[in-house]
């Protein structure tokens, strides 16, 4: 079992809002994003995405990143455990 599938299990993100849910799934496959690529690949305003990175920070469950290409646009991506 993956520390992923426990978190999971343990029904932190299971708790969470819809929003924040689709953007933990995407983060996923540890690419990281920014908010305008995540914008385009689930079906949410940018305003709720934002507000869904911001719990998911909250939890312990992404880190933001320093983006070399557009420092203006952080990279966010789950945080190793």
């Amino acid at each position: 079992m993956t520390e992923l599938t426990s978190i999971r299990k343990e029904g932190t993100v299971e708790q969470l809002p819809s929003s924040a849910k689709a953007v933990f799934s995407l983060l996923e496959d540890g690419k990281p994003r920014t908010l305008n690529e995540m914008v385009g690949s689930v079906s949410f305003s940018p305003r709720t995405i934002r507000n869904a990175l911001n719990r998911l920070k909250e939890c312990g469950l992404i880190v933001a990143k320093f983006n070399f290409r557009d420092a203006r646009k952080p990279l966010y991506q789950l945080k190793s455990i």
